[in-house]
């Protein structure tokens, strides 16, 4: 755990200082403008849709199959009995149950999407 901590830490601290890892001189700002052409219009550059839904079938494949193995651990966990597992079902229970009832006074007292407050 601690050393799942100091890597937290440590990426955290990364992403942070990479931002000003090189000096600005001077305001090189610079006005280009682009043509851009319909890549419909070049029947050459067209491309397959047999491989879009390839792809759209192999991630469905890929999600559906990372929850059938994270429920499965889960499932296992409870039925061994393990202690913390059972703890953490019971408070992301309470929290789903929390964020439902928050949601449905939301929608119902005017606080929610769509309530003409932002003018």
């Amino acid at each position: 755990m601690k050393k799942l901590l100091l890597l937290l830490i440590t990426l955290t601290t990364l992403a942070n200082v990479s931002f000003a890892s090189f000096p600005i001189t001077k305001n090189t700002t610079v006005l280009t403008t682009a043509n851009f052409e319909d890549p419909g219009d070049d029947e050459e550059e067209t491309e397959d849709p047999a491989w879009w839904i390839l792809i759209y079938i192999l991630n469905f494949i890929i999600v559906v199959g990372g929850f059938f193995l994270l429920f499965r651990a889960w499932w296992r966990a409870w039925r061994d009995g393990v202690r913390w597992v059972r703890k953490l079902t019971k408070v992301l229970m309470w929290l789903v149950i929390v964020f439902i009832a928050l949601s449905l006074i939301a929608a119902y007292t005017g606080f929610g999407f769509g309530s003409g407050m932002g003018g």
